[in-house]
């Protein structure tokens, strides 16, 4: 009689399994690892930032009346910006980075102009705070600094590789294309006037002319004649000058000019190195001025204490490492450079919103990635990371020999087993002894082996001469306990029978 063969293997198997090998085929470790830390961490920065948003602003939103009396105001309209970001930063994954640099960088350049003239209309821009950084959109408002960082970025990209790259620009011709792309840009930016944003995209193009290949005499060179200048333009401004002075002793006016910091450093001592306890700050209960915005890492100080900010730090230092192994196994220049400049775009804002809130840095206005609330912030932060995926996804790398072993997996795309039918095998439950078992291999139907069979060493030699069994007797010990005779002990049988010739040569 034949076997009954049962398949497990449909078309969703065979279609699963194939995927996952062309997935592990065609995807180095090396390129996915980055891509995977570099998207979870980002993933659950945004979600750790919707929990701080909603427990720093459910005081807020509980008791404004313009907020409609809901403590959960902010938080959903903060996932209603995490939904549009998300949308645009998958986009950009799949869409190809080069469309960026070189088609559509026009138009991009083009609507970034347009959007930052727009700030100066006053049809359009909103004032706040001393600043003219917002486009009134209905009920909702946009900062277009956020969205020109991107731009720039892209505009630096293009001119490093075409310049330093493959050679196809003279420094005349990137002058002029820096000139219009990137220095008008910035001018506009800084009339709002942001002095964080400008000074965070030009510590960034910095980075990528120091991954182009510009010399570090110069790097060093433009830092010094950049800060110099931004000293000097601080200093004419009233509000900047005001906040200088206040970073060397908040405590000289701590209800003017120095009360937002000297309430972030109360969330911060009152923190302690645990926190006070999640949902439990008494720092935003209208104390801190900007609890779930620019101060929202005070609020994280106070709730979930030294451990909960070093964590969050931890985090940035983990999407840091994984844009820059993404940068290093870029395929060209360009993708380089949009990788680590999106990623130190990402960093730098972090570094000068936290030196800000602790007090070793004048206070900037720019919120910390991910966390703070903001719609304009979460999603150009978003749009930053789906530029980086982009990247990630069009890395390839030379095949290694680690490579190919890895090609050489494959996966199973039939399971199948084969039962005997009635009469070929011993009925199930039939107790047998295993001496008198018969042993059968899977897909071999029909063949019979020869019975187990015990076995005896005796002075090191097999014996086989007939199975051997415990007598399973019933004896009394010395102490007149009732046990099984099991027959001779493990060491007894290595002893051997001939107990002479052991104790023989244990006597050498």
């Amino acid at each position: 009689m034949s076997a009954t063969t049962l398949k497990l293997a449909g078309r969703e198997t065979r279609a699963s399994g194939g995927h996952t090998q062309e997935v592990a085929e065609r995807v180095p470790a090396r390129i996915a690892m980055p891509r995977i830390v570099f998207g979870v961490t980002a993933f659950g920065l945004v979600l750790f930032g919707l929990l701080m948003i909603y427990s720093s602003s459910s005081i807020v939103g509980l008791t404004g009346s313009e907020y409609g009396n809901d403590p959960a105001y902010f938080l959903i309209r903060q996932l209603m910006f995490v939904g549009v970001g998300t949308v645009a930063a998958i986009g950009l994954a799949f869409f190809d980075y080069h469309r960026f640099t070189d088609t559509l960088l026009k138009v991009m350049w083009g609507l970034t102009l347009v959007m930052l003239l727009l700030v100066f209309t006053r049809a359009a821009g909103q004032e706040t705070y001393g600043a003219t950084r917002w486009i009134q959109i209905g009920s909702f408002t946009l900062q277009p600094s956020e969205f020109a960082k991107i731009t720039i970025l892209l505009i630096g990209a293009r001119i490093c590789e075409e310049y330093y790259g493959n050679g196809t620009l003279d420094a005349r011709e990137a002058i002029k294309l820096a000139g219009a792309g990137i220095v008008v840009p910035l001018i506009l930016i800084l009339r709002q006037p942001d002095k964080g944003t400008t000074g965070v995209l030009l510590l960034t193009l910095v980075v990528m002319c120091y991954l182009s290949g510009v010399s570090g005499r110069i790097i060093v060179a433009i830092a010094v004649v950049g800060l110099a200048a931004a000293m000097v333009y601080a200093l004419k401004d009233d509000y900047a000058r005001a906040r200088i002075f206040t970073v060397f002793n908040p405590f000289r006016d701590p209800y003017g000019e120095g009360y937002q910091l000297v309430q972030g450093l109360y969330a911060f001592g009152s923190g302690g190195i645990t926190g006070v306890g999640l949902g439990f700050s008494r720092q935003k209960y209208n104390y801190l001025p900007m609890a779930h915005n620019d101060f929202i890492f005070a609020v994280i100080g106070e709730e979930l204490g030294l451990v909960g900010t070093l964590g969050v730090l931890a985090a940035f230092a983990v999407l840091l490492w994984a844009g820059l192994k993404i940068a290093e196994n870029a395929p060209d220049l360009t993708g380089r450079l949009i990788a680590a400049g999106c990623t130190s775009l990402i960093i730098i804002q972090l570094l000068l919103n936290v030196s800000g809130v602790v007090g070793i840095f004048p206070l900037s206005g720019k919120p910390v990635p991910f966390i703070s609330y903001g719609g304009s912030s979460v999603i150009s932060c978003l749009m930053l990371v789906g530029l980086v995926m982009s990247v990630s996804l069009r890395s390839e790398l030379p095949e290694t020999a680690h490579d190919r072993r890895r090609a050489q997996l494959r996966t199973t795309d039939e399971v199948s087993w084969e039962v005997p039918e009635a009469g070929l095998g011993p009925d199930v439950g039939t107790p047998r002894p295993r001496s008198s078992r018969e042993l059968r291999v899977p897909g071999s139907i029909g063949k019979t082996y020869e019975p187990a069979r015990s076995w005896r060493v005796i002075d090191g030699k097999r014996d086989v001469s007939a199975p051997t069994k415990p007598s399973g007797r019933l004896v009394r010990d010395s102490r007149g306990r009732t046990r099984i005779d099991l027959g001779p002990t493990a060491a007894q049988r290595l002893r051997g029978s001939d107990r002479g010739t052991s104790s023989g040569r244990r006597n050498r």
